[in-house]
């Protein structure tokens, strides 16, 4: 197949994250089993208008993504540009496929019948649970400020952009369970047209020899993710100084809320119990440290977090709390320990009861890694892909 893939963002992009690093997995993998893939992204920052990686093409727009609300008027809108350069590319060699990350291919999905093309289009989350968790995390004037700012922002995608790619693509994908639920209930897509794909990663950077250490001794906790309140590091931090263990927490990242999480920690006079590790590449510490358990704290509505599904293949238990996308990942005392949202002392017991519990460790661990061999991995990714292509394509 010849698939042309759009995307707001890539890897070789500034600020990359999960969403970036999950395209590029997809776009080799699909390019590894021969088809041509030929990705479409605004420049922004970048020097250069095309470029070749990894058997994937890439091009290179000149516009505007950002100015959403008069793209309509604007020539150098990405809206515009992206229909006017992959028109001009399919013309010369037709594409059978289109693939849109989130709402990036909105303006070919809409004029897909003209360019006689089919499209697909990938939901990573929907525009409330964004709009819930903004409003869920609000913890000052400023937050408010914000909120009645981005209020007419959140309504425009809501009744906009969100519901034309999704109702006028050929077939969805949610990244989880919860995200299709939301999907259908914010747009009212037929569910049929939904279909769950989980994203999957190179298990092969993950994987280690788990370190058996003593029954008893230090317990090394893991958190990763931007340093931010939505993420729950402020949270953890908390935890922390209530248990009454041998433990240390690494905290792995950077964000706007670091200075307020080491504020906590030196006033809790715990800094021999968490350390700052600042931004690294999560398989480069879980090979160094090797941790014995994975904290997911969040207070977002998560897509599918991507995190979780590494430290699985590193053969760790999560303890999490439960939102979104997050129970496609946990299995509740099979893997880990899925807590209510913000149930802090609930998530203090089940931690301190993994931290306890050598055997329930590495029984929770192993439990994770054989499930992420089995359904996370790149080539299951892109089995399934593949198949709903090959059906939208007959």
């Amino acid at each position: 197949m010849k698939i042309a893939v759009f995307t707001k963002s890539t890897t070789l992009h500034k600020g990359h994250g999960g969403l970036e690093t999950q395209n590029k997995a997809l776009c080799e993998g699909l390019s590894k089993r021969g088809h041509k893939i030929t990705v479409f992204s605004p420049k922004k920052d970048l020097e250069f208008d095309e470029f070749k990686e990894n058997g994937v093409d890439y091009v290179f727009i000149e516009a505007d993504y950002k100015n959403y609300i008069s793209s309509s008027f604007r020539k150098n809108s990405w809206s515009k540009k992206s229909l006017e350069v992959f028109t001009d590319y399919h013309q010369k060699e037709k594409f059978n496929l289109v693939l849109g990350q989130s709402s990036a291919a909105e303006s070919i999905v809409e004029n897909k019948n003209k360019l006689e093309v089919k499209t697909v289009s990938i939901s990573h989350g929907t525009t409330l649970s964004e709009f819930n968790t903004f409003v869920k995390n609000i913890s000052s004037i400023k937050d408010i400020y914000w909120l009645i700012r981005n209020t007419q922002y959140f309504l425009r995608q809501y009744f906009g952009r969100q519901r034309r790619f999704v109702l006028h693509s050929d077939k969805v994908i949610a990244v989880s369970q919860y995200v299709k639920k939301a999907l259908v209930s914010e747009t009212f897509v037929d569910e049929r047209r939904v279909e769950v794909i989980h994203n999957g990663v190179d298990g092969d950077l993950y994987r280690t020899e788990r370190n058996n250490r003593d029954v008893g001794g230090l317990v090394h906790i893991y958190f990763i993710g931007r340093i931010e309140r939505s993420k729950g590091i402020l949270t953890v931090i908390d935890i922390i100084n209530k248990i009454d263990r041998d433990v240390v927490l690494h905290v792995v990242g950077s964000g706007p809320c670091q200075k307020e999480a080491e504020k906590l920690v030196a006033k809790y006079k715990i800094q021999e119990k968490v350390i700052f590790h600042g931004k690294m590449p999560h398989y480069e510490f879980i090979k160094k440290v090797n941790p014995d358990i994975f904290v997911f704290p969040t207070k977002r509505v998560e897509g599918f977090p991507m995190v979780i599904v590494e430290a699985m293949f590193a053969g760790m238990p999560t303890v999490a709390f439960d939102w979104g996308g997050v129970s496609d990942a946990v299995i509740d005392e099979k893997t880990g320990f899925l807590i209510s949202a913000n149930k802090n002392e609930e998530f203090t017991e089940k931690l301190v009861k993994l931290i306890d519990d050598f055997e329930m460790r590495k029984e929770m661990g192993k439990n994770s890694r054989e499930i992420a061999e089995k359904d996370y991995t790149i080539d299951t990714m892109v089995d399934r892909y593949e198949k709903i292509f090959t059906e939208v394509l007959k």
